[in-house]
């Protein structure tokens, strides 16, 4: 377990460079014994302030790297952390050049304190806790023999939101962009990470507004909504950004195999694409996309849209292949025979479940899973002959997929839509605004209510036979168990049952000779940096996960990307340094700081505008209309720029660390 020699954490001074093991006592310091294997942490930087773990570690060289970080990242718009951050590296610098009989320390105490006091972000308000510390209370160890630092520093700049993004997407900068009257640039923000930006920006399940710490004063920032601004404002689609320019392939790499055009698939293909890889998308349809195309209604994301940010791909040089499966046109070890050096599955979960009722049939008419009834109505939708349902409708289940099903649902039937879900709302899984949204379009909700058994009369849905339930008490994990009550059964008449209660991945897909392994839950086995039981086989979105979200799709697309690069540069089998990172932030609760320090007047939010309600009936149009430029600047403002720096710093290098984002910012727009 990690020692602390001294430091100062939350304003507490520790100095165990004599002897003891004092530390802070709500810091699980086992949570950070090595960065990587092999490569132990000497000391930590950031908010608190700073802890080092090994004496022989230079406090000086390690301050200077910091705050030449401070000051490569500092925006600028504010004095106090513009000329601060650079005082203070420059009176470092002359210490160590042996110079430090020059900087007046008083002064650079005091521009520290200023720059906590008014800086107007988290980088100019927080980075300096640790300069002021250590001139507060180890001025002498930090005059005394200083030197650079050796080793290697990792640092991240992050903010609650920032964290809770599965892609790691840097909200607050491109929420400025569009504040400064510049979607192009924060579009540019956006690309660094994924194509998708219109799609993500319509359809995101937001657990960064979950996260805001506005929520502490008002509402969340609407940061989806601000995504989606940006992209509708850039002045061209994401394919037309890109088109006419040369491919960065780099003939001397190796070829790489993606399977599955899904989210994850086109995105793993995107930042292979970008670090100059030659890459192969294989997909069963005529179209890329995925669940995103076929399982989501046009009224969340109109068609067209998602083909415009997928023809990204080939304009960057990827070869797509459609209309071929895996199982039945190639194998995973056929695709090995053919060249490629590593390979992406991304073929999702488009096995939709039933409900397992007693003496249930699932060729009973009227009786539906989810994904074939999305897939049904997108086919419709895309054909201009959309199906129509006769009489009442009821969906079991209530996350995202039964959301789509129940406002579909909506649109094409001649009766009423129930949605039946065995526990409350508040534990439903669906996007609050969805459940909203839907009941707001007439659909009717049965909290606290299970289906048992199905009515068939003539091989056909009649009804299902429901029963009332109650919460009982919480189990392990905290979560209330529920129960029948009994004697509560009623029938809920219906002409069509709709499952929509989970999906699964066809494993029918694979065979032995392929080496892939699965999970208890039927699922790909993966590592944290999806790598498969297969060498070179690496596996991610809903195959890998079960049924997971558009935005948690296109975070494994990159990070198997990452992985990919690392296993076909170096051999390994993938270290990710900023997944790492976020296991330290979340395991060392690092930005659970509470209420904003500074105080903030409140600010509405501003509403997304809608067609009426009068206007979606019987109809698939778009029913979020977008920001108006306005709006975007006013809700942009509301960002309070939580950021925070930390850093870590090792003895040995960092896999992956120097790995810069060049070529990308070569092409970006706003990079």
């Amino acid at each position: 377990m990690q020692k602390v020699k001294y430091g100062v954490w939350n304003g507490v001074m520790y100095d165990n460079t004599q002897g003891g093991d004092a530390a802070p006592a709500d810091l699980p310091l086992s949570a950070i014994q090595n960065f990587n294997p092999g490569n132990p942490i000497e000391a930590i930087i950031g908010k608190p302030g700073f802890l080092i773990f090994n004496d022989a570690v230079s406090l000086t060289g390690i301050l200077y790297r910091y705050f030449c970080r401070v000051h490569a990242i500092a925006c600028g718009r504010c004095t106090p952390c513009r000329t601060g951050s650079i005082l203070i590296e420059e009176a470092l610098e002359k210490l160590i050049q042996g110079k430090g009989a020059e900087v007046d320390w008083d002064h650079i105490y005091d521009t520290a304190l200023q720059m906590r006091r008014t800086s107007l972000c988290g980088i100019g308000r927080s980075s300096p806790t640790a300069m002021i510390g250590a001139l507060k209370h180890f001025k002498n160890r930090l005059l005394s023999n200083p030197t650079l630092m050796t080793g290697d520093m990792y640092t991240t700049v992050t903010a609650k939101c920032i964290e809770a993004c599965p892609a790691h997407v840097n909200i607050p900068r491109y929420i400025d962009y569009v504040r400064d009257g510049h979607p192009e640039l924060a579009v540019g923000v956006l690309l660094h990470h994924y194509p998708l930006v219109a799609s993500c920006g319509r359809v995101c399940a937001r657990p960064c507004e979950a996260a805001c710490r506005r929520n502490y004063i008002d509402t969340p920032v609407a940061i989806k909504d601000i995504k989606r601004f940006a992209a509708d404002n850039v002045g061209a689609s994401v394919s037309e950004l890109f088109k006419g320019m040369d491919p960065m392939l780099d003939p001397t790499k190796a070829r790489v195999a993606v399977v599955g055009a899904g989210p994850a698939g086109i995105n793993c293909a995107y930042n292979l694409l970008m670090m100059g890889y030659p890459v192969d998308i294989y997909d069963k349809d005529e179209n890329a996309g995925g669940m995103a195309l076929r399982g989501i209604p046009p009224y969340r994301l109109p068609k067209g849209l998602l083909q415009k940010e997928t023809d990204a791909i080939g304009e960057l040089g990827g070869v797509w292949h459609y209309g071929k499966a895996l199982g039945r046109d190639f194998t995973v070890s056929s695709l090995f025979d053919d060249g490629y050096g590593a390979v992406f599955i991304g073929i999702g979960c488009a096995q939709g479940a039933y409900l397992g009722l007693p003496g249930e049939d699932v060729s009973t008419v009227g009786y539906r899973n989810g994904i074939d009834f999305l897939l049904e109505v997108e086919k419709g939708v895309a054909e201009n002959n959309l199906p129509r349902l006769e009489g009442d409708v009821v969906v079991v289940g209530c996350g995202n997929v039964a959301m789509d099903c129940c406002r579909t649902a909506k649109r094409i039937c001649t009766g009423k839509v129930h949605v039946v879900y065995r526990r409350t709302v508040h534990e439903a899984s669906a996007d609050p605004e969805e459940i909203r949204a839907a009941q707001d379009e007439g659909v009717e909700f049965h909290f606290l209510t299970n289906p048992v058994g199905m009515e068939v009369e003539n091989g056909r849905v009649t009804g299902v036979r429901l029963t009332r339930m109650e919460l009982t008490e919480k189990d392990a994990r905290g979560r209330r168990g529920v129960r029948a009550i009994e004697g509560s059964e009623f029938v809920l008449p219906c002409a069509t049952l709709i499952a929509a209660i989970g999906q699964k991945l066809d494993r029918t897909v694979f065979n032995e000779s392929d080496g892939i392994l699965f999970d208890r839950r039927g699922n790909i086995a993966v590592t944290s940096a999806l790598a498969t039981s297969r060498p070179g086989v690496f596996a991610g979105g809903d195959c890998a996960t079960g049924p997971t979200t558009l935005i948690g799709g296109l975070a494994h697309g990159e990070r198997a990307a990452y992985s990919i690069d690392e296993y076909l540069s170096r051999g390994s089998v993938g270290f990710v340094p900023r997944f790492r990172m976020g296991q330290i932030i979340h395991d060392l609760k690092l930005l659970e700081d509470g209420r904003p320090e500074q105080p903030h007047r409140k600010m509405p939010r501003e509403e997304l505008p809608h067609i009426s309600i009068q206007d979606r009936e019987g109809t698939f149009t778009e029913v979020d209309l977008g920001f108006t430029a306005e709006q975007a600047e006013r809700e942009a403002a509301r960002c309070m720029r939580c950021y925070r720096l930390y850093a870590i710093v090792t003895p040995r290098p960092i896999p992956g660390n120097e790995r810069v984002d060049y070529q990308k910012e070569k092409v970006l727009p706003g990079a």
